[in-house]
């Protein structure tokens, strides 16, 4: 009896050896750095992190008390190695309130607005050397600004003026102010203002609502302003949401983005398009049920249910159709593919206070938004020519924002993206290879500086690509030696790479 009972046991260890030999393999998330700034305990301060790449990062800390003249901003720049190389002082009227910033390649931009006028300021830093220098201009009073971006010495500011979009550009160099022509129309709204570096050209994208269709519209204007081309994208069956531009040379493109059908933001799936000679091709539209690991956030049992629905209604003859909302990142250009992630988000909507009216009985409970949730991410890759290669996807479990914004960040390692997003305090990655995933669902604990110390509480924080296989998570925490007291509220900087040796070793050994 004991001989069986061992016999069973061994059979068990040995099916649980080889269960675990040919799981995906599995990497580490290494803590290289981590920066600790004391934080002041009140709400008139704020924390802002700007990678630079292998030129270091940059560092903002702002205060805005109201009762002062003046704001006093902070700025320090770190190498790679975190070591600081210089810190710089800028007082900000207090009449100027910060909109928006904008990070180029040498220099940094950021843009005030003074409340109920049409004057504007403009802040300009060096990343080199720590120099400012400050602009100031007169655009248009009461603009709901979307977008800040600079182009050489000129200032790109869009949004929406009396309901209707516009995109400004102020000169630096004489002050002078100017509205982009053919924008400024009923049921338009902007998608993306674009600044191709190469040509100098300024491309922006509109999503129109005119007589029952939706159409797409991509300006092309030169450095000065004007208007150079005009292309029109209009199918008699989706709508396309968003495109992204992708130049090959000077009249030679790609659009890449998401579509729908009918004029609504909810997203049917991806599409690409070739324009040349400003004549779009016929675009290449790829349902959410086309892809291969779009369902893989579900739970296997959900997964297979709808896979099989996927399936009778192809058989059918019958379109499937998935209605998603979609938060698209900038495409991430690599040299033989281009790289789409999107997060998969919704609305989190709770039933507010009952609201009764004195002559009714009947109570009517409002609507209220309170942020967003997330459900997952995908990562698709298209060629040089268009063509679409492979699909993945990463599970986002419990991820609320009050802000729609970019919460998955994707680093590139060797062969591999490394997928990660932070929550409570913790990483959550998956690695994975084109449309294999080699390392699963993995947790890791953003940890202190001092040993002894850890973690009392993680307000916020974020990550970010940096450079090379290096990226940025950055936050506020409360860190301490016991949970039992009140321990010391730090800004935080955490430096991180990922081993991927185990993972090299799994796959060479299959």
């Amino acid at each position: 009896m004991k001989c069986i009972f061992a016999y069973r046991l061994l059979i068990l260890v040995f099916t649980g050896l080889i269960y675990i030999i040919h799981t995906p393999g599995y990497g580490q998330l290494l803590q290289a750095d981590r920066i600790e700034i004391p934080a002041k305990s009140n709400d008139s301060e704020f924390f802002e992190v700007y990678p630079l790449g292998e030129e270091g990062l940059l560092t903002l800390t702002r205060n805005e008390r109201y009762a002062s003249r003046n704001q006093e901003w902070q700025f320090v720049k770190y190498d790679t190695a975190f070591q600081a190389l210089w810190k710089r002082h800028y007082k900000i009227e207090n009449k100027y309130k910060p909109i928006m910033s904008f990070q180029g390649p040498t220099k940094g931009y950021w843009l005030f607005a003074q409340p109920d006028t049409e004057h504007y300021f403009f802040l300009q830093l060096d990343y080199s050397t720590g120099a400012f220098d400050g602009f100031q201009g007169d655009l248009l009073s009461g603009i709901q600004v979307q977008q800040f971006k600079v182009i050489g010495s000129k200032a790109l500011v869009s949004g929406y003026y009396r309901s209707r979009p516009v995109v400004i550009v102020h000169s630096f160099f004489d002050g002078t102010t100017r509205v982009l022509p053919g924008l400024f129309e009923k049921n338009t709204e902007i998608n993306n203002v674009e600044l191709d570096e190469v040509s100098g050209n300024i491309n922006v994208t509109t999503y129109a609502f005119k007589r029952k269709n939706c159409i797409f519209d991509i300006r092309t204007y030169n450095y000065e302003g004007k208007l150079l081309k005009k292309t029109t994208l209009s199918d008699p069956r989706y709508s396309v949401i968003s495109g992204q531009i992708v130049p090959l040379n000077e009249d030679d493109s790609y659009l890449i983005g998401n579509y729908s059908i009918g004029c609504t933001e909810y997203s049917q799936g991806l599409y690409v398009t070739h324009i040349k000679d400003n004549d779009p091709g016929k675009p290449e539209f790829i349902a959410f049920s086309q892809l291969q690991n779009f369902f893989n956030y579900l739970k296997p049992k959900r997964k297979a249910k709808v896979l099989q629905r996927i399936g009778k209604r192809e058989q059918l003859g019958k379109e499937n159709k998935f209605r998603y909302r979609l938060l698209v990142h900038d495409l991430i250009q690599r040299e033989n593919e281009i790289v789409l992630v999107a997060e998969v988000y919704y609305p989190n909507q709770r039933t507010a206070t009952p609201i009764v009216s004195s002559g009714l009985s009947r109570q009517y409970y409002g609507r209220t938004l309170e942020g967003y949730k997330y459900t997952h991410a995908i990562v698709c890759a298209f060629d040089r020519e268009g063509k679409f290669l492979w699909d993945n996807c990463i599970a986002i479990k419990d991820l609320e924002s009050y802000e729609l914004q970019e919460m998955v960040q994707v680093t590139p390692v060797k062969d591999y993206f490394i997928l990660a997003y932070p929550q409570e305090g913790e990483i959550h990655t998956e690695v994975i290879r084109r449309n294999e995933v080699v390392a699963t669902s993995e947790k890791f604990k953003i940890t202190p500086k001092a040993e002894g110390e850890k973690v009392l509480n993680d307000a916020d924080s974020y990550l970010s690509p940096w450079y090379g296989q290096y990226f940025l998570a950055y936050g506020t925490q409360r860190v301490g030696s016991s949970s039992t007291v009140n321990g010391r509220e730090v800004y935080f900087i955490n430096k991180f790479t990922y081993d991927t040796s185990e993972i090299d070793s799994v796959i060479q050994e299959d």
